[in-house]
């Protein structure tokens, strides 16, 4: 019986690199397949969208603004590229918003497959690349707009130069190759600087000062990734457009450290803002892969470190400090411990750190397949956990559309099936092409129904939810109820920005002075620093503010221009001041039944009006 991952590839021309081949279209149709059949839902999006709109619409390249605020709060690298990409095409829709991020995910799966190659050999560049182009979690961050899809790809080559420079080379004539990836090194720290700020700093710092250190080679590795040159463009990179905003506002600055001072705590500022610890999100992140992830996390303080238990020898060994393993480690799991001391880690920003635990997984597996060949007590407990992993797929695939159809319309169920009956047999077929000898192709049957099921969600089950979540019926149905002569709406303090992406012949313009200075967070900090009595509390001044925003409603709607007869507030806005607002405003449309902030349509009185309506609930 043939053995190893390479039983089945061996051959001239392409039927020694099909697999290779394989991956990439799996990569290909996972990040790009259905790329805009889903509307814009989640905030990150709306947002990425309304500040390339307005960057291509008012010329807004250094700051953008979005709800008549700057908006400082992220780097400016995903926003040029998506408004690059909008004024090149012509076009303006969900696919050109996602696309930076679709290609960076599949860019990131290549650089996984080269370093995971150099670091074990094929088997394990195969595995690392099918395992990331097949977590759920990381599939899912890399189809959106946003910072955090290209920041794991200049995270992935910033680490992939770093290895280079520590590992890959060696000693002799090659290390005249050596200024080239110090160049590529510290410019993926400059973009990613551009992309999310100083982030991936601690993110590298974070993987290869620990993995040094555990070697004994912390000092001669700090040499030999130290380079004046480089260090003068990631300086030159991080600070452009820093410097750029700072000549315009000094603000900035402040509006930075509170960024960085919320999300790790180092002020204790904002207490209930607090989030639950990142590690706790950790299993759901795996899937489908968790089983082989939690044996992952123990491997290389196993001895054998990339090799299987056949190669060890008989004599026993310790544990290898200078396996590559630790370098993936602590990408993965360094990083994990760190997130967890911050006050607020959501859950995307481990995303970066998710190629890193691609290659413990798909490390693990390969280790768990050939020693699970063998006999002896070892061999039956790799075998016990690969069948674990095939058994939960199979249970999960055959109960998920069972438990989901309480939540999911009818006529998604066929792709529901689909998607299950696909994982359902790609575990036989797993299981069935170890038994033949595969190793890292073993984990291609699950990978392709993974990509098949993603795709199906994507393409049939996500869209039925686009009426529930996404703004466009509401866009439609405004420009429908308002005259043709009104050209603005207005709206009071913040409305969701997926508005801006659909509504078009109508501008939106907020209340005067309603609207944050820089964001919600920064005015109550600025409200904190500036109060009159020195016991005042974040929760004092936060009803102070509502109670500020409020009075500031009234006198606009007392003084209101003739010309502005139309506002828009939150549905829970509104039901707080209905008594108040009696007489003042008539409601036009409401929405209901949604999955998101519901925005109420006023009038204010004394204008001619139209009949109420109330927006029926969209199914």
């Amino acid at each position: 019986m043939p053995t190893g991952m390479m039983a089945e590839t061996t051959g001239p021309g392409w039927r020694r690199w099909w697999p290779e081949a394989l991956v990439a279209v799996l990569a290909l149709a996972v990040f790009f397949g259905c790329l805009g059949s889903v509307e814009l839902w989640g905030k990150r999006e709306q947002r990425a969208s309304a500040e390339a709109i307005d960057t291509v619409d008012h010329h807004h390249w250094l700051v953008a603004e979005i709800q008549g605020r700057p908006r400082l709060e992220k780097p400016p690298l995903p926003r040029w590229t998506i408004a690059a990409l909008m004024v090149l095409t012509g076009r303006r829709d969900e696919w050109i918003v996602r696309l930076p991020g679709a290609v960076c995910g599949w860019i990131t799966v290549a650089l996984v497959y080269a370093l995971g190659r150099r670091m074990g050999g094929r088997s394990l560049g195969l595995a690392a690349a099918m395992v990331l182009c097949s977590l759920g979690f990381f599939v899912a961050e890399m189809r959106q707009a946003g910072n955090d899809g290209p920041l794991a790809m200049f995270t992935t080559l910033a680490l992939c130069a770093a290895w280079h420079l520590l590992d890959g080379w060696g000693s002799g004539p090659r290390l005249a190759h050596t200024r080239a990836w110090h160049l590529l090194l510290y410019a993926a720290l400059g973009l990613g600087f551009l992309t999310k700020g100083p982030i991936i700093l601690m993110l590298v710092a974070v993987t290869i000062i620990p993995y040094l250190a555990l070697s004994g080679r912390l000092a001669w590795g700090l040499r030999r990734l130290a380079d004046g040159w480089g260090l003068l463009l990631l300086v030159a990179m991080a600070v452009s457009w820093p410097a750029a905003v700072l000549r315009e506002d000094l603000q900035a600055l402040r509006v930075w450290w509170m960024e960085v001072s919320e999300k790790t705590g180092v002020l204790q500022v904002l207490p209930h803002r607090h989030h639950g610890l990142l590690v706790e999100h950790w299993p759901s992140m795996m899937l489908p892969w968790t089983v082989i992830a939690v044996i992952a996390l123990v491997m290389p303080f196993r001895p054998g470190g990339l090799e299987s238990e056949e190669e060890a020898s008989p004599h026993g060994r310790r544990v290898d400090r200078s396996s590559p393993l630790w370098f993936a480690w602590w990408w993965a799991i360094g990083n994990l411990v760190v997130f967890s001391f911050w006050a607020i880690a959501k859950a995307n920003y481990y995303v970066p750190c998710l190629p890193g635990m691609a290659m413990l997984i798909g490390a693990a597996w390969v280790r768990l397949a050939r020693h699970g060949r063998g006999a002896g007590r070892g061999a039956g407990i790799a075998r016990s956990i690969l069948q674990a992993q095939w058994v939960m797929i199979f249970v999960a695939a055959a109960v998920t559309p069972l438990v989901a159809r309480q939540w999911w319309p009818p006529a998604v169920g066929p792709g529901l099936w689909a998607a299950a009956a696909a994982l359902a047999l790609a575990s036989v077929l797993s299981a069935h092409a170890w038994r033949r000898g595969a190793d890292a192709l073993s984990l291609a049957p699950v990978t392709a129904a993974a990509v098949l099921s993603i795709l199906i969600g994507y393409g049939i089950v996500a869209p039925a939810e686009n009426p529930r979540r996404s703004h466009r019926g509401l866009a439609e149905a405004l420009v429908r109820m308002v005259p043709p002569g009104v050209r603005s709406l207005h709206f009071f303090n913040q409305i969701d920005e997926g508005l801006w992406f659909y509504l078009h012949g109508l501008d939106l313009v907020p209340v005067p002075g309603s609207p944050p200075q820089y964001n919600t967070a920064f005015d109550l900090l600025e409200a904190h620093r500036t109060r009159t009595r020195p016991s005042e509390t974040f929760a004092e001044l936060d009803t102070r503010r509502q109670l500020r925003d409020k009075q500031l409603l009234m006198d606009w709607l007392d003084h209101n221009d003739p010309r502005n007869s139309y506002l828009l507030v939150r549905s829970s806005f509104y039901d707080q001041l209905a008594p108040e607002l009696s007489g003042r405003v008539t409601p036009l449309f409401r929405e209901t039944g949604l999955k998101r902030n519901e925005l109420v349509l006023l009038r204010v009185d004394g204008r001619p009006g139209m009949a109420a309506a109330t927006a029926p609930t969209r199914r």
